[in-house]
């Protein structure tokens, strides 16, 4: 099962994109944030979340779309208390253009990553080293350069290609 995690002002190119692979898979995927209520895209549009924290089934793999101010969620203890909860439990962590500030603010993105343009600057600045690639897989986190870069990281951790 994979969870998209939706931060507030999320890529809903990213979430589309991880729904739509995840269906072509035949992998069971619904959608999760903070509460049920309406949540804002970066594009303007609403999302209605399948699942509330507390109500969302474990996730095999999570998926964060990159979002405006990522790295802001993870100073609430709600989010913090989701990625702590399902963690254990995930086969594969999925990140978007710059979800990799969410997972460094949380205190878990590897100290290796693959990160587009500005986001590898401030990652850099964070002591992260930043290898070239669309994606890089460092234990169970697939960090990406966003964007399509996520349907080759979904494909290896899924061991399939993904036709879109």
């Amino acid at each position: 099962m994979l969870a998209v995690l939706l931060l507030p002002e999320f890529s809903e190119l990213e979430a589309a994109l991880a729904l739509e692979a995840a269906r072509r898979l035949e992998i069971p995927a619904y959608t999760v944030a903070k509460g049920r209520k309406g949540t804002l895209a970066l594009a303007g549009s609403v999302w209605t979340p399948t699942y509330a924290f507390p109500a969302a089934p474990p996730p095999k793999a999570l998926l964060i779309p990159g979002a405006r101010r990522p790295e802001r969620p993870a100073k609430d203890a709600s989010w913090l208390a989701f990625l702590e909860e399902v963690w254990e439990g995930l086969e594969a962590v999925f990140l978007g253009f710059n979800a990799h500030l969410f997972l460094a603010e949380a205190g878990r993105l590897p100290k290796e990553v693959a990160a587009p343009g500005e986001v590898a600057e401030a990652l850099q600045a964070l002591g992260y080293w930043v290898v070239p690639g669309g994606f890089h897989r460092e234990g169970k986190v697939y960090a990406t350069q966003g964007g399509l870069a996520l349907l080759p990281a979904l494909s290896d951790w899924a061991g399939k290609a993904i036709e879109l």
